[in-house]
Formats: structure tokens, C-alpha cells, sequence
């Protein structure tokens, strides 16, 4: 999911009706609003200053390219980036320019890869003739680009796990800001000076201004729905074992796990 900028809006990806495509939803719940007919793996990737949902998509390439599209909710139209490849990107506040990655996620888990579809950040300017890459100094990955106070923030694993780091508008002067050994950082958003990121089975927050990271304490009430007791008017429809005492007397039935 990605919020908008007045944080009432959610832009995720669903597959309601089969295609895996665009939706939004009210903060406050309600029905899903289908925005993409693409057929293809469309993803979620932003917003754009001007209020556009940001799509990374592969229906406008002749290849299997992702390429990133800002949709217009109020009038559904479409405005295509110039760029042959682009998946995960962000905006400064001008909306001139976009730091983005050329590919997407390379579709594995490994540690530390720095194979030919590592993920690097690029900066593109509105006019521009090309995009310049930004982090080609390091054969590694660097995804995750979010904005803040004239810096670009972004996931690494520089460090050798997945960390948070920042870099000026042009690649330079790196900063490292959280410190991650055991598990990576994954997924990380930012709003108003926090980002929010996935470390493990926890969710961090990490506060630009102080430098602090806290995990979240995050709970959820249930009425535990499935965990009340149910009547099986047939259980000899789920029976999975049986088995007759040496005398006959008794009979030891398995049925549903029970």
C-alpha cells in the first residue's frame, strides 16, 4: 500500500477480478475503486506532488520492462515517464525530478547480491536528454528511494544488511542512519520526517530529526472468530483415523484434526 500526500487515500495492488491491477481505498475502509486495466503485474509504486498515483507497469513495453505511469484519479488519464525502464520511484517536491530504479526486484532472496540486476538508483530531470545513475559506485543494491529535506533516503546493504542510508540529489555525501545486523530492512516509507520500515516480524520507526529507531508495539484486537467452538453434524465425513481396542471395547476415531 502507499498513501497519498493529505493522507486520505491508499493506492495498493489487488487481484480481485483475476489481473493482478491498481486499486484505492478511503483510509476509512469502504469498497475498493479498480484504476487499471493493464492485465500485467501492476504495482503501487507512490504519488506524485500534483496527487497522481504512480504505477509501475509493464503493458506500455515492448519487453518485459517495468515502466513507471502517474495516473490522474479524478480523470483516469495517464501520463507515461520517458524512461525505457523504471520501477520504484520518487518525486521532489517540484515534481521536476524523479529518482527511481531502472529494475525491478531480481526475484530472489540472496544476501548481499551484486549481480547484472542489482537494483541502482537514477535521477531523472523533467527535459532531461538522459537519467544519471546515483549509486553505481557500489555493485550492490540501493532501492527504496524516499525524499525528505532536500536528501534522497534508500535501502542498502552497504553495511552488509539492508540498512537505511542518504545521499544528496546528486550521489553524494552518504550518510548511514540505522544499523541493522540480523535481519534487513525491508519496505521502508517515509512521512514527515519518519520512515517506517520492516525489520524481521517487527515494524521500526526511525525518526530523521533525532536519529532514534523504536520498534512499534503494535496490537491488534480479535473476537478470535475461528477459534470458537463449532458443532460437526457429520464427522464421519472428515474422518482421517480409526482404530478398535485389542477387545473390542472401545474405538479411537480421528475426524477434522480432533
Amino acid at each position: 500500500p502507499v498513501f497519498s500526500a493529505d493522507g486520505k487515500t491508499i493506492a495498493f495492488t489487488a487481484e480481485y477480478e483475476g489481473a493482478t491491477d491498481i486499486y484505492t481505498i478511503a483510509v476509512e475502509g469502504g469498497l475498493p475503486v479498480r484504476r487499471t486495466w493493464d492485465g500485467v503485474n501492476a504495482r503501487a509504486a507512490g504519488f506524485t506532488p500534483a496527487g497522481e498515483v504512480l504505477i509501475s507497469t509493464s503493458v506500455h513495453a515492448t519487453l518485459p520492462d517495468a515502466q513507471l505511469v502517474a495516473l490522474d484519479l479524478k480523470t483516469g488519464a495517464r501520463r507515461r515517464i520517458p524512461l525505457a525502464q523504471a520501477d520504484q520511484g520518487v518525486y521532489e517536491p517540484s515534481g521536476k525530478t524523479l529518482f527511481f530504479t531502472r529494475l525491478r526486484w531480481h526475484g530472489n532472496n540472496a544476501k548481499r547480491y551484486k549481480g547484472g540486476t542489482a537494483q541502482q538508483l537514477w535521477k531523472y530531470t523533467d527535459g532531461a536528454a538522459e537519467a544519471v545513475p546515483l549509486t553505481t559506485d557500489f555493485a550492490g543494491t540501493s532501492r527504496e528511494a524516499m525524499w525528505w529535506q532536500g536528501r534522497v533516503y534508500f535501502a542498502t546493504d552497504r553495511d552488509g544488511a539492508m540498512n537505511i542510508w542518504s545521499m544528496t540529489p546528486d550521489g553524494k555525501d552518504l550518510k548511514q542512519h540505522t544499523h541493522q545486523t540480523k535481519w534487513d530492512v525491508l519496505s521502508p516509507t517515509l512521512s514527515e520526517g519518519k520512515i517506517a520500515y520492516q525489520c524481521g516480524a517487527d515494524i521500526h520507526l526511525f525518526d530523521i530529526a533525532s536519529g532514534k529507531d523504536a520498534t512499534l508495539d503494535i496490537r491488534l484486537a480479535t473476537d478470535s472468530d475461528q477459534s470458537r467452538e463449532r458443532w460437526i453434524e457429520k464427522p464421519f465425513e472428515w474422518l482421517t483415523a480409526a482404530h478398535i481396542a485389542p477387545d473390542g471395547s472401545r474405538v479411537a476415531l480421528t475426524a477434522r484434526g480432533q
